[in-house]
C-alpha cells in the first residue's frame, strides 16, 4: 500500500504543469548578497559611531601602582606616534616636559608626559600662558597626578587648568591662575589681578590658598600694586600649609594664615620653588644667577649660610624663572631642576639624577612617593595606537539623510525591491 502511494505520488508531480520562472534561483542568489552587504554596511556604521560620537570615553586608566617609582636617569624626545593623554591616561606622571621645537609661532607647545616603565603620552594644551613672567607655565603636582596650568579668556578673567593625569580631563578653578604647589599637593596658591598686570599703571590684586585638587579657597592675601605685577611675582608654601612666602620683585612677604604680615624684606634672589622651604619650616630658600641656594631666616628673613648649589649652571628656557627651582627634599638634601633640564640632589657633592633632552625649556618632576636611586631607563613605550575617530557630524548627518530619504514612499519601496532582489 504504501509503495504503491509513493509511486502515484511521483506520477502526479511528473505530471504537474508547473513553470519555474526564468533566473528565480540567479535572482535569490542576488537577493541574499544584497542583504549581506547591507547587514555588512550598517554594522560598519555601528562600529564607526560608537568610535566618534561623543558618547565615547577614553580607555580607563591602569591601575595605580603601589610602593615607589623610580625617576628614569634620562628622558629622551616623545617617540613618533605617542599616544595622547586623553586616549590613554597614566596612573600618574614622573615627569613632565616641553620643548622648543615643540613650540612654534601660532602654536601651544604640546607637552610630553612620562610615566612609570618608560611610557610617554603626548598633550596638546590649549594655550601656552602663565600666571606670572617669573613661573613656569606647566607646574606637576608632587605626587604626579596632576598639571597645573593658567587659562586667560577673552573677558580677562585668571584661573587655572587642572588636569588629571589618570583620566585626561581638564577642570577650571576659578580663584586665579597658578603660581606653585605646596610641598605635599594639598594646598596650592593661585593669582587674580585686578586689571591689566603686564601694562605701566599700577595693578594690585590677590593670593589665594587653595585646597586641591577640589579648588576651594581658603585663604588670601592682598599683592602691593605695582606697574607690569605679573612680570616678577612667584610664591612658596611652607610644608604644614600655616605659611606663604610672597615675591614682588625684590621684596619678599611672609604671611601666616591671618594675613598679617610676619616680616618683609628687600631681598636679592628668587624664591626657589614649591619646595623652597626646608621641612622643619625654619629656613626660606633664594635662589640666584650664580646658581646658589641663599636661605632665610624664616621666623624673621634674615640671611643665614649658603646652601649647597650648582656651580657654572648654564639658564635654559625663559629668563625670568628661576635657575635652580627647589621641588622637594630627601631630609636635609635638596632635590632641585636645575636649568629646566636636569634634577639635582644637592648634598655635598651634587648628583644628577635625571637628565632631560637638550630641546627641553620647560621641565617638571614628581617628588612622592620616589625611590632615592633613580634607574637606566629602556626604550621609550609610544602608548596604544590612537583609536580611530570619525567626524561626528559626518554621521550625524548621513543618518538624518537616510531617515529622511526612507521617510519617502519611492525609495522606500526601491529599496525593498533591491533587497528582495527583484
Amino acid at each position: 500500500m504504501t509503495t504503491e502511494l509513493g509511486r502515484i505520488m511521483h506520477d502526479v508531480a511528473d505530471n504537474a504543469a508547473i513553470r519555474v520562472p526564468s533566473g528565480l534561483y540567479a535572482r535569490a542568489r542576488r537577493a541574499r548578497r544584497r542583504r549581506l552587504a547591507a547587514l555588512a554596511a550598517v554594522t560598519t556604521l555601528l562600529i564607526a559611531g560608537s568610535i566618534a560620537l561623543p558618547a565615547w570615553q577614553p580607555s580607563p586608566p591602569e591601575p595605580a601602582e603601589p610602593g615607589i617609582d623610580r625617576l628614569p636617569t634620562v628622558l629622551v624626545p616623545a617617540p613618533a606616534g605617542t599616544a595622547a593623554l586623553d586616549d590613554a591616561p597614566l596612573p600618574r606622571a614622573l615627569a613632565v616636559y616641553a620643548t622648543a621645537d615643540q613650540f612654534l609661532p601660532g602654536e601651544n607647545s604640546p607637552l610630553t608626559v612620562v610615566g612609570s616603565d618608560d611610557r610617554y603620552r603626548g598633550y596638546d594644551r590649549p594655550e601656552w600662558t602663565f600666571a606670572a613672567e617669573s613661573t613656569n607655565t606647566i607646574l606637576l603636582s608632587p605626587d604626579g597626578r596632576y598639571v597645573l596650568m593658567a587659562r586667560w579668556d577673552s573677558t580677562g578673567s585668571h584661573r587655572s587648568r587642572l588636569l588629571d593625569v589618570a583620566t585626561g580631563e581638564v577642570a577650571t578653578l576659578d580663584a586665579g591662575a597658578p603660581l606653585t604647589w605646596s610641598p605635599d599637593g594639598a594646598l596650592a596658591a593661585l593669582a587674580h589681578y585686578d586689571g591689566d598686570a603686564s601694562g605701566d599703571d599700577p595693578v594690585g590684586g590677590h593670593i589665594t590658598v587653595v585646597s586641591m585638587p577640589d579648588g576651594r579657597k581658603l585663604w588670601q592675601v592682598p599683592l602691593t600694586p605695582l606697574p607690569g605685577l605679573y612680570r616678577e611675582l612667584r610664591a612658596a608654601l611652607s610644608p604644614d600649609g600655616s605659611m606663604l612666602a610672597v615675591q614682588q620683585r625684590d621684596q619678599v612677604t611672609a604671611y601666616p594664615r591671618d594675613r598679617t604680615v610676619a616680616w618683609r624684606e628687600q631681598l636679592a634672589g628668587q624664591l626657589a620653588g614649591r619646595a623652597a622651604w626646608t621641612p622643619d619650616g625654619r629656613r626660606l630658600l633664594l635662589s640666584d644667577a650664580q646658581g646658589r641656594l641663599l636661605p632665610l631666616d624664616a621666623s624673621s628673613g634674615a640671611a643665614m649660610p649658603a646652601l649647597p648649589g650648582v656651580d657654572g649652571a648654564l639658564r635654559v628656557g625663559r629668563e625670568k624663572t628661576p635657575l635652580i627651582e627647589v621641588v622637594g627634599w630627601r631630609g636635609e638634601t635638596a632635590l632641585a631642576i636645575v636649568s629646566n633640564q636636569r634634577l639635582y640632589e644637592l648634598g655635598d657633592q651634587p648628583r644628577v639624577l635625571l637628565t632631560a633632552p637638550d630641546t627641553v625649556y620647560e621641565l617638571d618632576v614628581a617628588t612622592v612617593r620616589i625611590s632615592a636611586e633613580p634607574r637606566v631607563p629602556g626604550a621609550a613605550d609610544p602608548g596604544p595606537r590612537p583609536p580611530l575617530r570619525l567626524p561626528g557630524w559626518a554621521l550625524t548627518l548621513l543618518a538624518v539623510a537616510l531617515i529622511v530619504l526612507l521617510s519617502r514612499r519611492g525609495p522606500r519601496r526601491a529599496v525593498r525591491d533591491w533587497l528582495r532582489g527583484t
